[in-house]
């Protein structure tokens, strides 16, 4: 039976339920605070350059859950892969391939990445662990840097974990969970589908809510919603500003814990928001965006590892100062779409990890160093700069509404994946979860991809297993 839905935000969570339940045949409105859609998957415009507000690359692409949720709806997006995928820089350099699956390919990545012929057989059986997809539950409660440990000392395949655990959760590998690792790193090299959309990453949410009007559902932008209205422990609508929309669902693709202020912690059990306040966030990310008036770069996407012993990489951000040699993922969006810069132009998205929360300041100092390393990295880079804009966690909390600014939301550390994972229905009958921090596993925006298909899954007859995509 249809029913009228409320979904809160444009993120793309939101804008994946939305689709997918218009397409069912449902009554959906979508309330967005923001002019504009998508959420930390947003695209801007300026001088006919279209640059992602976050730094994106998807790590599975059209075989992911973006592609399965554009699919079900009939959306249009359409994917770039390109291969060498990208270009690692810093402590040593070389082009890093989609498909390490070979033995042959494995041995050559271990040879170019610097590690000790000795550590090679060690090596070996971690690439071997992670591609099986093996023992992700068991191995959920383990930090990542312990896993890599159980199967090699050498500095150089933990500094390359560690920085891919930066690149994958926003969290060094002494924090993220290794279960969770095993995951997205099992299913990102096995399909082999690392890509980026055509029309740049708002092309997501963007495809997405198409499709919902499409199917008859409404979007509404600059509609904050100010209360989740309940009554007698069931959801009857949400209000706003203008006034007051019925509905029989309301999906909050808010976060579990402005999802609270807005209905009301009153109305949930003590413990549960006991454990919502006491869940532990991703770092931030903060962005540097660059016009080229020249293509300098010749690579779609650079991935900067520092020259540092691999546990000191990110202590800047838990000590909250400057890095001493900068992390750095670094996509390339114009050399994907030509179309996102003018011709002859390049667009180029540097970003690295913040500490969740800080300053302008620290901010503004890490991306000083940024700066200066893209600038070493690719001479005549500062020549070619026609405008750069800086995106820091102050601008992600604007965005998000999150006051931390996190990049992803609910680390992915050992207690906070998997079954521990805040769930997708609430105590309050009629009220659901979905996006990052909900009912799902996965790299960043596909995580939320994957939390709203689990969301159809459970509001159907929610029989067996949900499909994490």
């Amino acid at each position: 039976m249809a029913k009228k839905v409320v979904v809160i935000g444009s993120g793309v969570g939101g804008a994946a339920a939305a689709a997918l339940l218009a397409k069912e045949g449902h009554q959906i409105t979508l309330l967005e605070s923001h002019h504009f859609p998508g959420g930390r998957c947003a695209s801007m415009g300026k001088e006919g350059f279209t640059y992602d507000f976050g730094v994106h690359m998807f790590s599975r692409g059209n075989k992911g859950p973006h592609g399965t949720v554009n699919r079900r709806v009939g959306g249009d997006l359409a994917w770039i892969t390109r291969d060498p995928a990208c270009h690692v820089m810093g402590r040593v350099e070389f082009d890093f391939r989609l498909n390490i699956r070979p033995l042959l390919r494995q041995f050559s990545v271990a040879r170019q990445l610097g590690v000790r012929p000795k550590n090679y057989i060690g090596a070996f059986r971690l690439m071997r662990s992670l591609l099986s997809g093996r023992g992700v539950e068991k191995n959920d409660g383990v930090c990542l840097q312990d896993y890599v440990s159980r199967f090699t000392n050498d500095d150089m395949v933990h500094l390359f974990m560690n920085c891919l655990s930066q690149l994958y959760f926003a969290l060094s590998y002494r924090q993220s969970s290794a279960g969770e690792f095993i995951w997205c790193f099992s299913r990102m090299f096995n399909e082999a589908s690392f890509g980026y959309p055509l029309g740049g990453s708002g092309r997501i949410p963007g495809s997405f809510l198409q499709a919902l009007e499409r199917h008859g559902g409404e979007v509404r932008l600059r509609e904050p919603v100010a209360h989740i209205c309940i009554e007698n422990g069931k959801v009857t609508g949400v209000e706003t500003a203008s006034g007051r929309y019925d509905a029989e669902l309301v999906i909050s693709d808010a976060g579990i814990v402005r999802t609270l202020d807005l209905a009301g912690r009153q109305q949930f059990p003590e413990e549960d928001v006991k454990r919502a306040e006491g869940l532990s966030y991703s770092n931030a990310y903060v962005t540097l965006k660059y016009a080229l008036d020249r293509r300098v770069i010749p690579y779609p996407v650079v991935f900067h590892m520092p020259s540092l012993p691999p546990e000191r990489v990110f202590d800047y951000v838990e000590e909250k100062r400057p890095p001493d040699d900068p992390y750095i993922f670094m996509p390339v969006p114009s050399n994907i779409d030509p179309n996102l810069a003018p011709s002859g132009r390049q667009l180029v998205v540097a970003g690295t990890a913040a500490p969740a929360g800080a300053t302008p300041e620290l901010c503004d100092a890490i991306l000083d160093r940024v700066h200066t390393k893209v600038c070493e990295l690719f001479p005549g880079f500062k020549d070619s700069i026609m405008w750069q804009l800086r995106s820091t966690r102050v601008d992600a909390t604007a965005l998000t509404d999150h006051l931390a600014g996190e990049a992803i939301g609910i680390g992915q550390t050992p207690g906070q994946v998997g079954a521990l994972r805040p769930e997708l229905v609430t105590p309050v009958s009629g009220l659901w979860l979905v996006g990052a921090d909900a009912g799902s596993r996965g790299i960043g925006t596909e995580m939320a991809s994957g939390s709203a298909l689990n969301l159809i899954h459970r509001l159907g007859d929610g029989s067996g297993p949900e499909p994490i995509n």
